[in-house]
């Protein structure tokens, strides 16, 4: 039996030709299919999973808090919420089942660090001085004066100096200050999150925070708090502080001057008068706020080492806020989808901190909630810091790519780069925006100063975390089973506490532009990383999804490729079956003859597999056994599908029906006038439909797959091609499976091929009639190659139906802004076309019209 198949294959050796291509063909798509799966997995889930990762899985906030309808939140977006949830609150959620690590925040708000220099400057007579101190700030955009005071004193004078608007005994001392934000954490948690224990020097003087570490009320003092607390040793400070030392031209060494000068400056109205005398500068020094910070910090560490150096009171005053972004339109759409916009507003403040904030803005100042005293003051918490240790932030487990890591984390600063200038002019190179650390700035710092949520909870006298991060237990890779996970945990987090759960899994970086006006005056704009909630998994599902459409193109092209082959074979040799029945052949063996043949051309593709698996282990990589069988099973699923319908005309078969052949009846019509080519080719295709219709089918199919994955790509344009990682995913699976693409374009060619292959042999009369009559070469030629241009046309006109038909179902739209760019894709149906005919052209240009008009008289 297998000796007379291969005579029957040798025997028509131009079939075999196209049948070999074919089998090479859909081999190779099948083993390059397969390790597109683990590519796929490699370039996209692995990588999304290492490169978008988040610490935590999931975000527990208060119910309402608001972030962007778009899934966008702001960097460091946790840091402007002040409190909300409560302690059993984060119980509860600890002690669930399914949660690995539940870390709280608790955002206190600003805090004040202020230091005294004792005798920073020499006063060596009695003259009244004039002390400046102005903190500036350049963020890149624009030079920002933070603070402009100026303080008078005397040196040796004791007597009252009620509204001379000076200080007496001044012995030139200069106090400065900072704002810190202070952060609530659990020891404990926070440890298994980040690794906050391992950044912290371990000494005689330094130690990690205790669970046992409580907040002491002094009931001495009012309102007075002693913490425990760690400090960041790593400054985020920006600032510039200059402070200058001026002698005013006053007399003031005599009693009678004295005297004379005090009468002046209280007829003067005090400050007024001071303001108005000339000044001859002494002494001056400069100052970095990072330097003043560690100066702090030192000084808290270890208070008896320079004696010349006092921290003062530290008072909880700002709360942190978050900012109004107003979305406006781009600037330019194409490089940044997301456009905002964010204005100063003038700063309302009490007398009493009027001094310590600019006059405007970019968020919100207010104080904690507070009681007064009868004389309007407000009566905020005031802390003792008592120092446990200091931690590196560079230590922590946390991201630091700066490709790829997601500005979400509580302990890296805020980043933006100034990309336009106020007229919309790019900046090349662009600047680094910088953030002052102020309550009221852009950017804000992280928490350079860590207590213990019990801590806060005293403070504050309860409600007072912000947010939990949570890390959900089995969790480890972003995928479907992963995200209902996540999903559940989610929801019975929000059914049983009543809180607003985020999935942060799986998020991505991505890069939005704002326009930042101050003053009603447009400074520039600056693109920042916001959080794109939820993008991997989007991607993941969209890129799984186009492999899954592919992966089923591929085996409906590759069956009806099979299909067309086996039933162009039925057809050539219906004359010989019906001979065979004739002289006694049963229907079985005939089936088995078309079940082997079948079986033989998987044998040989999986042999080419097994060989290009074995070339490439030879070249450094590893063999792999599963995907030869994958590809053994999956051609066995190609040819078992593809040879049924051939395997029920055979049984439908009678010995008389060997005297026809082909699809063309006398009941045939035709339908269009042959005076043109144009109708001529038509009629050619209609009255062979079955034939022709699996040809159109054959290559509408991937061309379905190119127009749907080109909207796909379109529509993912905000995951692929904006979020930074993004980019590198979409061009490896892309080129993977516009690859696979092209190779189903040239199985649907074969298919084609072999279709007309076969009408080119039942029509060699015709065209030998056409050919002694006069018809040219070139005019056989054109009238084929027009019917494979036809059958491609109508291929891409379905496939185009298709398309738009799956978008619509996917996403429950209508592509016209695609339409387009979908549209032309009907051009590489119909070159597939124009190629499938080639082959049967050439057979056509052979035909000989003496032989067979001499053969058919």
């Amino acid at each position: 039996m297998m000796a007379f198949m291969m005579k029957q294959l040798i025997r028509n050796k131009d079939r075999l030709i196209l049948s070999v291509i074919g089998v090479v063909l859909i081999s190779s798509v099948l083993i390059y299919l397969f390790s597109l799966t683990e590519t796929t997995k490699g370039t996209v889930n692995n990588q999304l999973q290492q490169k978008w990762e988040s610490a935590y899985d999931l975000v527990v906030i208060p119910p309402g808090t608001i972030f962007s309808e778009e899934n966008l939140m702001e960097p460091n977006y946790l840091n402007g919420i002040n409190g909300g949830i409560s302690y059993d609150q984060y119980e509860a959620i600890r002690s669930m089942n399914d949660i690995a690590v539940a870390a709280p925040v608790s955002v206190l708000g600003y805090t004040t660090l202020g230091i005294t220099m004792k005798e920073k400057f020499k006063t060596t007579d009695n003259s009244i001085y004039k002390y400046k101190i102005v903190e500036t700030f350049n963020d890149g955009l624009s030079q920002k004066t933070i603070q402009d005071t100026e303080i008078y004193g005397v040196t040796n004078w004791r007597d009252s100096n009620e509204g001379l608007g000076f200080f007496a005994g001044h012995q030139g001392q200069i106090s400065l200050a900072q704002y810190q934000l202070l952060v609530g954490i659990d020891p404990v948690e926070e440890a298994k999150l980040v690794g906050l224990d391992k950044s912290v020097q371990i000494s005689d003087t330094s130690r990690y925070l205790d669970p046992t570490d409580e907040a002491i009320y002094d009931e001495a003092v009012d309102r007075l708090y002693e913490i425990p607390v760690l400090i960041n040793n790593k400054s985020f400070s920006n600032s510039l502080f200059q402070v200058s030392q001026e002698k005013l031209a006053i007399p003031f060494n005599t009693e009678a001057e004295r005297q004379q000068a005090t009468e002046l400056i209280k007829k003067g109205n005090g400050r007024d008068y001071l303001n108005g005398v000339q000044t001859e500068k002494v002494d001056s020094f400069e100052l970095t706020g990072k330097e003043l910070e560690s100066m702090i910090f030192k000084a808290l560490a270890n208070p008896n080492d320079n004696p010349s150096l006092s921290v003062h009171g530290t008072q909880l005053i700002f709360k942190s806020s978050i900012i109004d972004y107003q979305k406006i339109e781009s600037p330019f759409p194409e490089r940044w989808a997301y456009s905002y916009q964010v204005s100063s507003k003038p700063i309302e403040m009490i007398d009493i901190f009027k001094n310590d904030l600019p006059d405007s803005g970019l968020r919100k100042a207010e104080l904690l909630d507070h009681e007064l005293t009868e004389d309007g003051v407000p009566l905020l918490p005031v802390l003792r810091l008592n120092i446990v240790g200091s931690f590196s932030s560079d230590k922590l487990n946390i991201s630091k790519d700066p490709i790829t890591e997601l500005p979400l984390e509580t302990y890296r600063p805020t980043e933006a780069e100034i990309v336009l200038g106020p007229d919309h002019e790019p900046l090349n190179p662009p600047r680094m925006l910088k953030g002052s650390g102020l309550p009221t700035g852009l950017l804000t710092n992280p928490p350079n100063i860590l207590t213990t949520v019990k801590a806060a909870e005293v403070i504050t006298g309860g409600n007072s975390i912000s947010s939990i991060r949570i890390k959900i237990k089995g969790i480890d890779d972003i995928g479907n089973a992963a995200q209902e996970k996540m999903e559940q945990v989610k929801n019975k987090i929000e059914h049983s506490t009543g809180l607003q759960v985020i999935i942060t899994r799986g998020s991505s970086p991505q890069p939005t532009i704002t326009q930042v006006v101050e003053h009603d005056k447009a400074l520039g704009w600056i693109e920042q990383p916001w959080i794109h909630i939820g993008a991997a998994i989007t991607l993941l599902r969209e890129t799984s999804l186009g492999y899954t459409s592919i992966l089923v193109t591929i085996l409906l092209i590759g069956s009806m490729y099979v299909f067309a082959t086996t039933f162009v074979s039925y057809l050539t040799r219906k004359k010989e079956y019906s001979i065979f029945l004739a002289i006694g052949w049963r229907t079985g063996i005939l089936r088995k003859m078309l079940l082997g043949e079948a079986f033989f051309y998987v044998i040989i593709i999986t042999l080419i597999a097994f060989i290009l698996e074995v070339s490439f282990m030879l070249n450094g990589g590893t063999f792999n056994f599963s995907k030869i069988a994958l590809v053994f099973s999956t051609s066995l699923v190609i040819y078992g599908l593809g040879i049924i319908l051939p395997l029920i005309q055979v049984g439908r078969l009678k010995p008389y029906q060997g005297i026809t052949s082909g699809e063309i009846t006398q009941k045939s019509k035709r339908i269009f006038s042959n005076q043109s080519m144009v109708g001529f080719v038509l009629n050619q295709v209609s009255q062979r439909p079955g034939r022709n219709l699996l040809s159109v089918l054959a290559i509408a199919l991937p061309s379905t797959l190119l127009s749907f994955y080109l909207y796909v790509s379109f529509r993912l344009e905000g995951v692929l091609y904006t979020s930074w990682l993004g980019e590198f995913v979409a061009v490896e699976v892309n080129k993977s499976h516009y690859l696979i693409m092209g190779a189903a374009l040239i199985i649907g060619a074969l298919t084609t091929a072999e279709m007309m292959w076969q009408n080119i042999v039942e029509r060699e009369g015709e065209l030998a009639l056409y050919k002694s009559i006069g018809w040219k070469d070139t005019t056989v030629t054109r009238s084929i190659v027009f019917e494979g241009a036809l059958i491609g046309l109508l291929a891409g006109i379905v496939g185009l139906v298709l398309s738009i038909s799956y978008i619509g179902i996917m996403y429950k739209v209508f592509p016209w802004d695609s339409l387009l760019i979908l549209s032309l894709t009907i051009c590489v149906p119909v070159t597939v076309g124009i190629l499938g005919a080639c082959f049967p052209a050439i057979k056509a240009l052979r035909t000989n019209p003496y032989n067979v008009l001499k053969e058919n008289v």
